[in-house]
């Protein structure tokens, strides 16, 4: 049957909402007056930068607050028309889904299809219809092959897609995501944004969709209105998404939200009509000059293929000021053999290497590493790239020894880390996990940065501006905050700064990017630029193709049952893969400069 939507149907209304976090009335509200309504059927795009307050109103909006999120609130959150405070939480959170950034925070069961059930069956619908819909929406989320799978077997975006599916099988009216793609490759991606896209335009469906994401240029063709928050937790921004994202360029980037690239690179070139989409860029390119051509494809090498900006790190006889960065000076850093003694040619030397690794899960027959036979040199900048499930993660912790080969060997430096003492390897090696909650054990951003220095006994060797310069990476925030309070980014940073310190020959990194916004994303991947030249050697897994496009020096590619399907060497992986945007304008402009030519 089909619905009709009124102008008067609001699923949502925010109406001068602000909340303080805890028992002290004196803190900084997290989100201050918060005004906005959605109709039925409408999606919205909350962004702003990490810890702006996105998660913030999100709980508002499904009874996390007040129910079971304290703090001191004012104003008023109604949902179909009734206040969250007359609500009963157990009434809004079927009306209302949340899918969280993380999805460890959500899996309650052990294999795909009983996460799937869990609602329903508690619901006590009938083991028919609970069949049917587990069905149903597997299929729709491509998801079919797994219903059987043990939740600890699955990727991080096969464990997005599985908490995703838990939430649409309950036919929510109201539905939050909070970065829904982060895990998710490519094709994964897609079909996710496909899905989301077919439900919000189906005629029997009035699901009103929130996302939450910094990546803009993913979500923006499926919503309707976007919200930008300020770092203090109020809109700087409201309204329809291709108004405020074409006429508010300067201000957007000022929120610190990953603007569109597209946006980027025709700001840069000074056309004040930014095309909205891809497709009207490549019409745009065919009506250029010469001049006006070759003025482009530099505009868009410069930002988003070899970023002109990372230019100023290779120059170490100079000192370099990093603003806000937590080195100020490389000049007494630089270690003699990050551009050879006396003008020559740093000798490479192989830092990694594996031999017919393979490995598979106990009590299982998946096999995530098979055969894979890899060199990685001191001083490699390596982007790990691969569909969900390939096997990234679990090579990286074989690399890091945390898990041990079924079959293969893994060296460092020419020596079996299997004969290596582990507290010494552990040295080495610095790891920051996908989870960033896995790896923080301590009650203060203090104490947590200074976790390996003491287990290393090496704290001595912290010098305190160094200590702070630590925390400034990872915010304004007091050295004493206890981590649980920070935002997922935040957590990330203190992650990456909690490896620094104790300065490891190798840092592998698992989808770093997740929760950051753009100004963290290019303070981090600067920081990673100047390790990288002060000898580190780094991997980095993420499915976020754009940024190893503009920062990674090669590219090692997994196929879907864990073997190599590329390792590019040479730095040429997305010029022969041309499966990314600015690749694939970069061609388009080099085709209409030799048609001129021609």
């Amino acid at each position: 049957m089909e619905i009709s939507i009124s102008d008067s149907n609001i699923s949502l209304f925010f109406d001068k909402f602000s909340f303080i976090y805890g028992k002290d009335r004196s803190q900084k509200p997290a989100v201050s007056n918060i005004s906005f309504n959605l109709k039925e059927g409408e999606v919205l795009i909350l962004a702003g930068s990490s810890g702006s307050g996105k998660s913030t109103i999100s709980f508002a909006m499904n009874g996390m607050i007040p129910w079971r999120i304290k703090g001191f609130a004012k104003g008023d959150v109604q949902v179909f028309g009734k206040s969250i405070w007359d609500y009963d939480f157990m009434e809004l959170s079927k009306t209302v889904g949340l899918v969280k950034q993380n999805p460890l925070e959500q899996l309650v069961t052990f294999t795909v299809k009983d996460e799937i059930a869990f609602g329903l069956e508690n619901l006590k619908y009938p083991e028919g219809e609970i069949e049917d819909r587990i069905k149903n929406i597997a299929e729709f989320m491509g998801i079919s092959h797994l219903l059987d799978r043990d939740i600890d077997q699955l990727s991080g975006g096969q464990k997005q897609l599985t908490i995703l599916s838990s939430f649409l099988v309950m036919d929510p009216k109201i539905l939050i995501l909070d970065e829904p793609i982060a895990f998710l490759d490519q094709n994964s991606e897609s079909l996710l944004l496909d899905r989301l896209k077919k439900l919000v335009e189906s005629k029997y469906h009035n699901l009103t969709l929130v996302i939450i994401e910094h990546r803009l240029s993913r979500v923006i063709d499926i919503a309707d209105k976007i919200i930008i928050l300020r770092d203090d937790g109020k809109i700087a921004l409201m309204g329809d998404v291709n108004k405020v994202l074409r006429e508010n360029f300067n201000q957007l980037r000022n929120c610190n939200v990953r603007v569109p690239w597209l946006y980027n690179i025709f700001d840069h070139y000074g056309n004040r009509a930014h095309p909205a989409s891809f497709t009207e860029a490549l019409k745009l390119i065919e009506t250029l000059n010469k001049n006006q051509l070759h003025k482009l494809k530099q505009i868009l090498i410069d930002n988003e293929i070899k970023p002109i900006h990372l230019n100023k790190f290779s120059d170490f006889d100079e000192i370099i000021e990093f603003e806000n960065l937590y080195i100020e000076s490389l000049k007494d850093q630089i270690s003699e053999q990050d551009n050879g003694q006396n003008g020559k040619p740093k000798e490479e030397r192989i830092i990694l290497e594996t031999k017919n690794l393979s490995f598979e899960y106990p009590n299982t027959d998946i096999k995530a590493i098979q055969n894979l036979t890899i060199k990685i040199k001191d001083g490699d900048f390596i982007g790990l790239i691969g569909p969900n499930g390939s096997g990234k993660t679990t090579l990286l912790y074989l690399l890091a020894g945390l898990y041990e080969p079924v079959f293969g060997e893994i060296f460092y430096k020419d020596q079996n880390i299997s004969d290596l003492d582990q507290y010494e390897y552990a040295k080495k090696i610095g790891f920051i996990f996908q989870n960033p909650e896995s790896m923080i054990f301590k009650s203060t951003i203090k104490d947590e940065l200074l976790y390996g220095p003491r287990n290393f006994n090496i704290e001595d060797q912290i010098k305190d501006d160094y200590l702070f310069k630590l925390v400034n990476l990872i915010g304004n925030e007091s050295p004493d905050k206890n981590p649980s309070n920070l935002s997922w980014g935040q957590k990330r940073r203190l992650n990456l700064s909690s490896v620094f310190i104790y300065n490891p020959d190798i840092i592998l990194l698992d989808e770093p990017f997740i929760g950051q916004d753009q100004k963290t994303i290019e303070e981090l991947i600067e920081t990673l630029f100047i390790e990288n030249k002060r000898g580190k050697t780094i991997i980095i897994s993420s499915h976020d193709y754009h940024l190893l496009l503009k920062y990674t020096k090669k590219i090692m590619e997994l196929n879907e049952d864990g073997t190599l399907r590329d390792y590019d060497l040479n730095g040429n992986y997305f010029t022969r893969h041309q499966n990314l945007g600015p690749i694939l304008l970069l061609d388009k402009i080099n085709q209409q400069l030799s048609q001129k030519d021609g």
